[in-house]
This record gives structure tokens, C-alpha cells and sequence, in this order.
């Protein structure tokens, strides 16, 4: 008989009823379907110039996701946010009841623990070694024991009204492109030859296309549907998001033009478009990673929500600029 049937019958002896999960009508069904966008935009201008260099660069490169997402089970405890002090206290409690009940139970289970290795898989010898054991078990201090645990197998089997309710991503797709450009005129003691004793630099980067997968992603299905999700909290009113975003580097050319003679860099400069990659800047500390929480005030029905952010990338030229955050969500 497996352990988890043997554990059934306690409760059972006793009459413990297990509570159940109860619906609330403001959630979606289970397995309701929803999609969640966002556009990523991010743009860097500038030019810094002293007695000596020039340094110019513009850079846009923008991100498009959508993710298709199903609803879960409703719970009555968080799984995107921490727990507040009164949830962790109430979790505490519970497992305080659950480690008294273990306790005041153990007679009784190594009651059972007998009859189970006495039968075997013997269905009919468990069933009335298991009525003899009911039967004469009142007014015994084994029973009094299992009785005073009832109280704790209760408080800490029961579930508070459901409150959340997460969706997971279960798809992913996108598109992207990346247009840069830099001029560079520097004094190296190397350009001394050339004239105004300076050398010209100027690289171009191109890309786009359709998000790229990472490779687990053929035989892996959450690698394929990315870590995006949302959850509502119908009692503080707010919704907690982790947005869809680039899960790969992004291909793109690069194009060297130059004068600069050999032995300017350590690295010679290649010569034609080469192939590069790069990761996407989503985080809101300006990483190249996405599935950052951000908890935010419902507005209206929660079924419909959309907002906007700005963030501050900080860097040197390009890597420095504006990250707008455009995203939008669309449940049943």
C-alpha cells in the first residue's frame, strides 16, 4: 500500500475533514488565455569633442515581444512577490500545528506502520486490521493523543480564500532591429602621418528579424516560452508583471571604415561586414535580462492594462541612453 494511502487513513479514522479550494468569480477559468506585449526602444545620441578627439554616435535598437500566456489556479498565497508579515507569521503558525500534529500522531502511525507490514499488499487483511485498530482505540491515551491532534491538522490544512492568480507564458515571438552609427577622429601618435595628424574612424552597425531562440529552446518548451507571466492581487488591487523580452543575443553586421594605420590596435580592425551579436538592455538596472518584477496599480478591469516607463541606461556613447518600456495586456 503506498505511503500516501497509508496517511489517508488517519484522518479518516478520526474524521478530519480536508478543506477544499473555493472559486472566486472576479478570476479567470483556469487555462483562460491571455497575451502580454511590450516594445522596447532605445535611443542614444551624442558627441564629445576635446582639443585632441571626436567622438559621435547614434544608436537605435528596438524590441517587440508578445507572449501567450494561461491563467492558473487561483491561491491564497503569492507567487511573483514576497510574502507580507502576516503571511509569514500565518505560514509559520501553520507549520508549528503541522510539526505538533506529526508528533501527537506518531503512536498511531506506527500503529499503522504495523498493520501494513504485518499485510503487505493483502487489501483485505489492511481493511480489518485497520477496523480492529478503530475499534479499540476509545478511551486509550493513543486516542486522546490522535484526538488533540485534530485541532492542529486543521488549523494547519487550512487554506485562506484565494487572492492571486498567476499566468505563465507558454509562447514567445518577436522582431527587432539595430541601426548604429559612430564617427571617430582621434590624434594617436600613430596618425601622425596623415593629414591634420589624425585618423578617421567610422563603423556601422545593422540587424534585425525575428528574435532569435536560444538553442534548448527545440526541446524545451519553457525555454521556448520565455519567463514572462503576470499576477493579479484582487485584494491590494495590482498586478505584478515579469515582461516579455529578447531571450538570445541579437545577430547583427558590424562595418569597419578606417584610416588608421596597422598597429593602431592590439587587435587588427577586420576588413568587410562581419557578424556579431549583442544582448538587449530590458532590465531596468540595465541588463541584458528580462523577467524583472514590477508591481503596479490596476487600473479599471484588470483583464486590460497597459503602461509605459522610461529608464536611464547608464554608459559610455552608445551603451548610455534612453530605454522606453511600452507594454500592454490582453486577457479573457
Amino acid at each position: 500500500m503506498p505511503n500516501a494511502s497509508r496517511l489517508l487513513c488517519v484522518p479518516l479514522l478520526l474524521g478530519i475533514a480536508l478543506p477544499g479550494a473555493h472559486a472566486a468569480d472576479s478570476f479567470a477559468p483556469v487555462g483562460a488565455k491571455a497575451t502580454l506585449s511590450v516594445d522596447y526602444i532605445y535611443e542614444s545620441a551624442g558627441k564629445k569633442q576635446d582639443k585632441y578627439d571626436l567622438h559621435e554616435w547614434k544608436v537605435s535598437r528596438t524590441a517587440s515581444a508578445v507572449s501567450e500566456l494561461v491563467a492558473q489556479a487561483p491561491q491564497p498565497l503569492p507567487s511573483m512577490q514576497k510574502l507580507d508579515a502576516q503571511q509569514a507569521a500565518d505560514l509559520n503558525a501553520k507549520q508549528a500545528k503541522a510539526q505538533s500534529a506529526a508528533a501527537k500522531m506518531a503512536p498511531m502511525m506506527d500503529s499503522v506502520e504495523k498493520i501494513v507490514a504485518k499485510c503487505g499488499d493483502d487489501e483485505a487483511c489492511i481493511t480489518r486490521e485497520t477496523q480492529k485498530l478503530g475499534f479499540g482505540m476509545p478511551g486509550t491515551p493513543q486516542m486522546g493523543q490522535a484526538m488533540s491532534a485534530k485541532t492542529d491538522i486543521e488549523a494547519a490544512s487550512k487554506q485562506g480564500a484565494p487572492r492571486y492568480q498567476v499566468w505563465q507564458a507558454t509562447t514567445l515571438k518577436g522582431r527587432y532591429t539595430i541601426e548604429e552609427s559612430t564617427h571617430i577622429v582621434h590624434a594617436d601618435p600613430i596618425c601622425v602621418s596623415l593629414p591634420k595628424q589624425r585618423c578617421t574612424r567610422d563603423e556601422m552597425r545593422k540587424g534585425g528579424g525575428d528574435l532569435p531562440l536560444p538553442p534548448q529552446a527545440t526541446k524545451d518548451p519553457r525555454a521556448l516560452a520565455g519567463n514572462s507571466s503576470f499576477e493579479i492581487d484582487l485584494m491590494k488591487n495590482t498586478i505584478t508583471l515579469a515582461l516579455p523580452g529578447p531571450l538570445w543575443p541579437l545577430p547583427y553586421t558590424e562595418t569597419i571604415t578606417t584610416d588608421e594605420p596597422a598597429g593602431t590596435h592590439s587587435v587588427p580592425t577586420p576588413k568587410g561586414p562581419q557578424p556579431r551579436t549583442m544582448g538587449f538592455r530590458v532590465g531596468e538596472d540595465g541588463t541584458a535580462t528580462t523577467g524583472r518584477f514590477w508591481t503596479l496599480p490596476l487600473k479599471g478591469g484588470w483583464r486590460s492594462q497597459s503602461g509605459e516607463r522610461v529608464v536611464m541606461l547608464a554608459g559610455n556613447a552608445g551603451e548610455g541612453g534612453k530605454l522606453t518600456v511600452r507594454w500592454r495586456l490582453a486577457a479573457q
